[in-house]
């Protein structure tokens, strides 16, 4: 326990760099202003989007977030608070919100929420191979969603209007394990895909229900 909570710890000033001057990637970039207002909840802290913000990813695929949207940073999975912190207070907040809106509306699969996390995160800032960390976190221990309509395994055995949200189950020792492999050899996405599939104990996706905020 105590080697586990000292790897949290160095792990956690690690992965607070970002990378002066760093580049983005070709082709991705945010358009519009990010801003939020607090929601006037006595129990929960919420923000609302106040205007209409884009993120374009290289390969077309347009993240719209709408004015209106709440959001509340519930999709951010608890290893990754404990590890990197709470992105709406972090430098990629524009990411997180993206991301944050994406799993609520659910307009595009789990997987594309996850590589327009890591495009985004980068094009923020981040250091690459922190932002390949963070995707290995939301990837391995984050929320996954069938969409509706789709005839995969998850359409076949649930109404095609039903709400279909969970989580995979892992052990956080062997995520960890995997978070020093890659600031070791600084894979590819691919790569920590497959190995993130070994060590997920259970896939889904009856393990949570519906995230809403």
């Amino acid at each position: 326990m105590y080697r586990f909570l000292f790897t949290i710890l160095v792990f956690a000033l690690n992965c607070g760099a970002h990378a002066a001057g760093e580049i983005e990637p070709e082709g991705n970039r945010f358009h519009g202003r990010v801003v939020v207002e607090w929601v006037d909840d006595p129990f929960v802290p919420l923000l609302r989007v106040v205007e209409d913000f884009y993120f374009f990813q290289g390969d077309g695929k347009v993240w719209k977030t709408p004015a209106g949207a709440v959001v509340a940073g519930r999709s951010i999975p608890p290893l990754f608070i404990q590890l990197i912190g709470h992105p709406f207070e972090s430098g990629f907040r524009k990411t997180a919100i993206t991301y944050d809106y994406a799993v609520t509306a659910r307009k595009h699969p789990w997987r594309d929420a996850d590589r327009m996390f890591y495009d985004g995160a980068v094009t923020e800032g981040v250091l690459p191979v922190e932002a390949k960390v963070m995707y290995l976190l939301l990837y391995a221990t984050g929320p996954r969603w069938a969409v509706s309509g789709t005839r995969d395994c998850h359409g076949r055995c649930h109404r095609r209007d039903e709400d279909l949200a969970w989580s995979p189950q892992v052990d956080h020792e062997q995520i960890l394990s995997l978070a020093s492999w890659i600031h070791a050899e600084d894979p590819s996405l691919d790569a920590i895909e497959q190995h993130a599939d070994k060590v997920i104990l259970q896939a889904g996706p009856h393990v949570v229900g519906p995230f809403r905020h």
